[in-house]
């Protein structure tokens, strides 16, 4: 009876040992985390985890969490955030991080603002992703850029995308369509798919 007890014992420590690390709920949702993440670090964007994932202003939430606890917190998300699709990894980055960061160049013609690099990466790929997974007739590098800034807050203009990329407005608004359809489903699946993740090693708070 003994011998059967402590057989059983092992295998539930196995079983266990399987599971995922549990972490102490801190994030009301998977974008509140998400955010927080593409906030928190403050090494060079190139010698980030940011940017090792992409590369293959305030903090939003975090509760409070600063230096090493934020730190690794925020290492947790992206460590999940890696598991998920390429695309979707894009799709999460280009609507949570910041848009633009401070410049400190000096330059006369700095207005003292650049675009954040790890929005500039996502938003590069996505053109490359959305030429093969929506058409290969969009073919204009710029305009796919613009659409897909746009869908994700820059304020541009389908009619100045248009004229930017040499296209009648007809076959642009058709290309911007297909465009926003894509990346709509897109992050939508991300955003599902990332919760799933989270909630799966404890990350997120019990909603009551």
């Amino acid at each position: 009876m003994k011998a059967a007890t402590q057989h059983k014992n092992h295998h539930e420590q196995q079983r266990n040992n399987m599971q995922p690390a549990k972490h102490d709920g801190i994030f009301k949702s998977a974008q509140e985390a998400m955010v927080f993440a593409c906030n928190f670090s403050d090494q060079q964007y190139a010698l980030s985890p940011m940017a090792k994932i992409l590369q293959r202003g305030p903090y939003g939430s975090g509760r409070g969490l600063s230096g090493l606890d934020g730190a690794a917190q925020s290492g947790m998300v992206l460590a999940e955030m890696e598991k998920l699709d390429n695309a979707h990894i894009l799709m999460l980055v280009a609507r949570c991080a910041p848009k633009r960061e401070r410049c400190s160049c000096t330059h006369a013609c700095c207005s003292g603002w650049k675009m954040n690099p790890a929005y500039r990466d996502a938003i590069s790929q996505l053109a490359d992703v959305v030429l093969k997974e929506v058409s290969a007739e969009i073919t204009n590098r710029r305009f796919r850029v613009a659409v897909i800034s746009k869908f994700f807050g820059e304020k541009i203009t389908i009619k100045e995308a248009a004229a930017d990329a040499d296209l009648s407005l007809r076959t642009a608004e058709r290309h911007a369509a297909a465009i926003n359809r894509y990346l709509k489903d897109g992050e939508k699946a991300a955003l599902t798919a990332f919760y799933a993740r989270l909630d799966e090693v404890g990350m997120l708070m019990e909603v009551v």
